[in-house]
């Protein structure tokens, strides 16, 4: 009889910094957009500048929910289960029951190391959960490796 490893619940989150190109080009595109709309509205296309001011009030909106995608996920790993929320608006929450997840490993990132981030391959059955950025990684693999 295997003795499971009793723990306090522990959550893990994805580090902000994981998606930095796509906030980088929403950024961008906010940017490029509202300085299109400003010039074609000094110049007295009216219409034209309403139509940028939308379109990069829409990009600005997309780095909105970006940012809380990225906060409202988390996985709670337990003595017994995993328990992975993505944070998209809809009930996306999956369990796993630790008995059947054949193993886990995580590839080596040497930038990791500095940010404390990783990713976690959990492999069960035929299927594969890969799990991105998550922080703090240290404690993570700890947690994994002593039960």
């Amino acid at each position: 009889m295997a003795i499971i490893h009793q723990s306090p619940p522990t959550p893990f989150r994805r580090h902000p910094l994981r998606r930095l190109q796509q906030y980088l080009g929403f950024a961008a595109l906010y940017g490029i957009l509202a300085g299109l709309a400003w010039q074609t509205f000094t110049v007295g296309y009216v219409s034209i500048a309403l139509g940028f001011a939308l379109a990069s009030t829409a990009s600005l909106l997309g780095i909105i929910v970006l940012v809380i995608q990225e906060r409202r996920f988390h996985i709670v790993i337990t003595c017994d289960r995993f328990i992975i929320d993505n944070g998209y608006p809809f009930c996306s929450r999956r369990v796993i029951e630790r008995i059947y997840i054949r193993g886990h490993y995580f590839p080596p990132n040497p930038i990791g190391h500095w940010f404390d981030t990783g990713t976690l391959v959990i492999e069960y059955g035929d299927e594969t959960i890969v799990l991105d950025g998550l922080t703090p990684f240290s404690t993570l693999r700890n947690l994994l490796e002593v039960s």
